[in-house]
């Protein structure tokens, strides 16, 4: 059984990811005035993005699981990466492929507003359901893609290379965002579609009910 405590050190560590984002866009807000201050901003968004990932191991490795901690570790992570999009449209960070860090954005969003719709509909009948390695290849992929874009605004060298790697990343990352979408409508259709039919890869196995939904999806 998972602890109940309201402030866990993983919850505590979800609390600073929230805390970070203001602070990364009020970076981003102030970059005109100073040349150099969008490394501050990368920077603040490297860290925010590391705990994304120890928050979670902690949680899992030592049992910290909390009932505050599942609600605002999801709520962290989305908020994190959308201000992150945000950042990247505003910007126009990737000014070679016009448009693309808006499509790809509106495609990773639509994918977390369809997911938190599959999740309301799974607890709407008790099942809590587990996140899979698409899910979290996503994840991983998305925030070091947007990274390595945040740091890309100058034109020297190596910024222009963290731009060119950071787009590919960004690119792949929506693919997989596409992807793990369709296969997560899949593994759960008996959920979404009402069949009683249960194959092993639908969402109302013991295991999916059993499943720690602070794992990244």
């Amino acid at each position: 059984m998972g602890k109940s405590a309201s402030m866990t050190l993983p919850t505590k560590i979800t609390i600073v990811r929230l805390v970070m984002i203001p602070l990364i866009i009020a970076c981003y807000c102030l970059q005109p005035l100073y040349e150099y201050l969008f490394v501050v901003t990368a920077l603040l968004f490297i860290i925010a993005s590391l705990t994304d990932f120890i928050d979670g191991h902690i949680a899992r490795k030592y049992n910290m699981v909390s009932d505050l901690g599942k609600l605002l570790d999801p709520i962290a992570d989305k908020v994190l990466v959308a201000a992150g999009l945000f950042i990247l449209i505003d910007g126009n960070y990737i000014p070679e492929i016009p448009y693309i860090a808006l499509i790809c954005s509106v495609i990773i969003i639509a994918r977390e507003f369809m997911i938190g719709v599959i999740r309301q509909v799974a607890a709407l009948k008790s099942v809590a359901l587990a996140a899979d390695k698409l899910g979290k290849a996503k994840t991983a992929t998305t925030l070091f893609g947007m990274t390595f874009l945040l740091c890309s605004h100058h034109d020297f060298i190596v910024f222009r290379i963290f731009r060119y790697v950071g787009t590919a990343l960004f690119i792949v990352a929506t693919v997989i965002t596409v992807v793990s979408g369709i296969n997560y409508i899949v593994k759960n259709r008996s959920l979404l579609f009402g069949s009683d039919s249960n194959d092993g890869t639908g969402g109302h196995s013991e295991k999916s009910k059993q499943a720690n939904t602070e794992d990244k999806e």
